[in-house]
């Protein structure tokens, strides 16, 4: 078949209610599909997927976009598909922080870093950090060890007035000490401590994570929420099978490691959108809203929420 005339089959093909561009797009561009991985295991702080910020822009955007503020496509008028604005409050409470003032925890729970001189990344846990990178702080294990690296100047979380402080994620079980310098000896501390089964009791600021089902609730009403790449090739051939099959769309940003993605949400009381959403699924597309569901409703929390209402938590926004 040239090419005039596949033109025509998946036109014809389309006003039938077939999204001919599309499924050829699936099956051309397998790179379409975004997998969501599950959490890598290194001790870096940053190897948590930052869903609290999905669709927040990044910093260096220009010009900035507001959180929540969605850029779509649609049919205007019978015949030209144009862009559209809608900003939607869900997006800025999508994440809770709460913040634990005077939060306790021993040294044996603290499973990563936020800063290191050597790349947290390179580590499954600090033992294998204390192994291969600071054997002489380890080489004795005794309390006179333990104590030589607790008292190392640069862990400060052990000091009153530290600016140290743990950070928790309500979708991934790890718990991160927010430091500032001092992971060398704190790791060599911990592996000291585990071996001599000795509590090192350590208190700071908690900051806990945690997303808000009321607000995937109320887009999942909505919308169908899927996850595609970025890349533009992609998004381009993806912009113009959407144009083609004249269904309407929107997309946001997705966080950190996922930058070079993008989350496309199609709403559910347009039918054409909802064929895209059904084609989408069937083709593996990662959908999205089921998965963020799913996260908002898992109990990792690191203490009870009747820890807000005693006043031991504020909720503060991300």
């Amino acid at each position: 078949m040239n090419q005039f005339s596949q033109f025509l089959v998946d036109a014809i093909s389309e006003d039938f209610g077939r999204p001919a561009k599309l499924l050829n797009l699936l099956n051309e561009w397998p790179d379409i599909r975004v997998p969501i991985a599950p959490q890598c295991d290194s001790i870096a702080s940053d190897s948590v997927v930052r869903w609290h910020e999905l669709g927040m822009a990044p910093a260096m955007e220009w010009p900035g976009r507001e959180h929540g503020h969605l850029l779509g496509w649609k049919l205007s008028g019978g015949h030209y598909y144009e862009s559209f604005v809608v900003q939607r409050p869900e997006f800025a409470q999508f994440g809770r922080r709460v913040v634990v003032k005077n939060w306790s925890c021993d040294i044996k729970q603290v499973y990563g870093f936020s800063a290191s001189g050597s790349d947290l990344k390179k580590f499954r846990s600090m033992d294998e950090m204390a192994e291969r990178k600071s054997q002489e702080l380890i080489s004795e294990v005794s309390p006179q060890a333990l104590a030589r690296n607790l008292s190392y100047h640069e862990v400060r979380i052990l000091r009153p007035d530290t600016d140290d402080s743990f950070q928790h994620h309500q979708w991934d079980s790890r718990l991160f000490l927010m430091n500032s310098g001092g992971s060398h000896h704190f790791a060599a501390a911990k592996y000291i401590a585990a071996r001599l089964d000795e509590p090192v009791p350590l208190t700071g600021p908690l900051h806990a994570y945690s997303l808000n089902p009321t607000a995937i609730a109320s887009l999942r009403r909505d919308f169908d929420i899927f996850v595609i790449s970025d890349e533009p090739a992609i998004s381009g051939a993806f912009h113009d099978a959407m144009a083609s099959f004249r269904a309407t769309w929107l997309w946001t940003y997705m966080p950190r490691p996922y930058d070079n993605s993008k989350a496309i949400l199609l709403p559910k009381n347009e039918r054409r959108s909802q064929r895209v959403a059904s084609v989408l699924r069937n083709a593996g597309i990662v959908d999205l809203g089921a998965y963020l569901e799913e996260l908002a409703c898992s109990g990792n929390a690191l203490f009870p929420p009747t820890a807000i209402v005693a006043g031991l938590a504020t909720y503060i926004s991300p």
